[in-house]
């Protein structure tokens, strides 16, 4: 070998290794520094830029309660206190200028969360603010969009008092005083953010918050966030999330436009949903596409656990992520926080007791698997996700009796263990044999039907410790 192969080899060896210590995904998992990895946490939007939280405490928190993930936004918009990525002065925002103060801020927050094991999801476009004529022209949130809010005499409002669908025209021929297009702002957002963030291996870019926003159809403007979306995935190896459905609700409007790009990793919704079987049936046509899915934001779980942990369930369920949506980040560590925060870990403290990256919620032919389920403690409410003949996930929600599960299971041995999903504890266990398997439920005082109830099936030759395998993946799998 000439030392030049040698060298050749070395440097190959050593960018597949950096690659395998990176956020990356093998079909519908994530994986991070070379193995599976199972998201769970919370949406903390201003958390990084937030001058009344300690960032770094929270994260040590985090990280305390088995945390892993959380999203922060560019540029959070609601509070003037807050830093932000461009100079502010005599209320005015500068978009020519970037606020460096701000960007070292985010940094320090990607890095401390990088030194915990914490994935950052960063969304560069929030645009909420800018589609009714109530908050485009909001003088105590000051959108900077808004030319009467900026220094550089740019962007005029429409007819209607607001800039939708405006902010989604690649091609709009209004400029600023230095001569600059409104894609050209746009353009440096985006850049801007991947050369300051995209060194960090935890982290993955959202091109926009809840797109396209009121007031615009996706149909019309769905290009928009497919020109970003390239931008970054050119720019970059981190994985790139598109909100892949118009708005929200429970609907998936426009979600052709984005699964079957290569340059999009990750299909995010939020449905604002908490019926499982009404999440699974959205997801359906997406589970064969190959990309992550995530809800990466739930409707406030603080006075609605219960059914953000059916939401939580449903979309692992579904074969994807979710994370609880936090609206004030003073309220990290609070006893409250903690309560929301403790479900969150049992839900990860169960999906760890299974090879989640086997699992899949449907069959090779694209068929749901809740039909091996014939009966259960939960009348006709129940969700399957399975590695067939290997280990299997029931989660059965909405009405509590002692009714048996049965469960339709290949031939050979397994084991079976009911769960408490809201703190994870083991209520009851045992053994059948294949075929239609009966397993008595947990008494009815044990568990909470509004949260719901998960029975773990396992065949003899899978159970044990569950170790994922660590070898690297690489960028991106399809």
């Amino acid at each position: 070998m000439t030392w030049k192969t040698w060298l050749l080899l070395t440097v190959l060896v050593a960018a597949q290794t950096a690659a395998a210590q990176e956020l990356s995904r093998n079909g519908r998992w994530f994986t991070y520094k070379g193995a599976p990895i199972y998201l769970v946490g919370w949406d903390t939007q201003e958390l990084a830029v937030d001058p009344s939280v300690d960032s770094v405490a929270a994260l040590d928190l985090f990280k305390q309660y088995r945390l892993n993930k959380t999203r922060i936004w560019v540029y959070p918009y609601w509070n003037l206190t807050y830093h932000q990525p461009w100079p502010y002065s005599g209320g005015k925002y500068n978009l020519d200028a970037w606020n460096a103060a701000y960007w070292t801020r985010v940094k320090n927050f990607v890095a401390a969360a990088q030194a915990r094991d914490i994935i950052v999801e960063v969304a560069i476009f929030a645009a909420n603010n800018i589609d009714s004529a109530t908050e485009w022209s909001n003088a105590a949130t000051r959108p900077a969009w808004n030319k009467a809010f900026n220094t550089n005499n740019a962007f005029s409002s429409n007819a209607s008092g607001h800039f939708t669908p405006q902010f989604y025209d690649l091609n709009g021929l209004e400029k600023s005083s230095s001569g600059r297009t409104l894609k050209d702002y746009q353009q440096m957002l985006v850049d801007k953010t991947v050369a300051e963030l995209g060194s960090f291996p935890n982290v993955y870019f959202e091109v926009a918050n809840e797109f396209p926003t009121r007031n615009a159809s996706i149909d019309s403007v769905y290009p928009w966030q497919l020109h970003w979306a390239q931008r970054i995935n050119s720019a970059t190896p981190r994985l790139v999330t598109t909100h892949s459905q118009e708005f929200v609700g429970p609907q998936t409007k426009g979600i052709q436009y984005f699964w079957d790009k290569s340059y999009i990793d990750v299909l995010n919704f939020h449905f604002n949903e908490p019926d499982p079987n009404i999440i699974s049936s959205l997801l359906h046509a997406a589970q064969t596409k190959g990309k992550v899915l995530q809800l990466n934001e739930t409707l406030d779980p603080y006075p609605n656990l219960n059914a953000m942990t059916r939401q939580l369930w449903a979309m692992f369920l579904s074969g994807g992520h979710c994370a609880f949506y936090e609206d004030d980040s003073n309220r990290i560590g609070t006893s409250a926080w903690v309560t929301n925060t403790l479900r969150l870990r049992a839900h990860r403290d169960i999906v760890a007791k299974l090879n989640f990256w086997e699992l899949s919620p449907i069959d090779a032919a694209g068929n749901e698997l809740d039909s091996l389920v014939t009966q259960g403690p939960a009348g006709s409410n129940r969700q399957v996700i399975a590695k067939l003949g290997s280990q299997y996930l029931v989660y059965f929600w909405g009405t509590k009796s002692t009714t048996a599960a049965r469960l339709q299971l290949p031939a050979g041995s397994y084991s079976y263990e009911w769960y408490d999903v809201r703190n994870a504890l083991l209520l009851g266990s045992g053994s059948v044999q294949g075929g239609t398997a009966t397993m008595a439920p947990p008494p009815t005082a044990n568990w909470d039907a509004d949260a719901g109830l998960v029975l773990i099936v396992k065949a003899a030759s899978a159970s044990g410790d569950v170790k994922p395998p660590a070898k690297p993946k690489g960028l991106r799998f399809q």
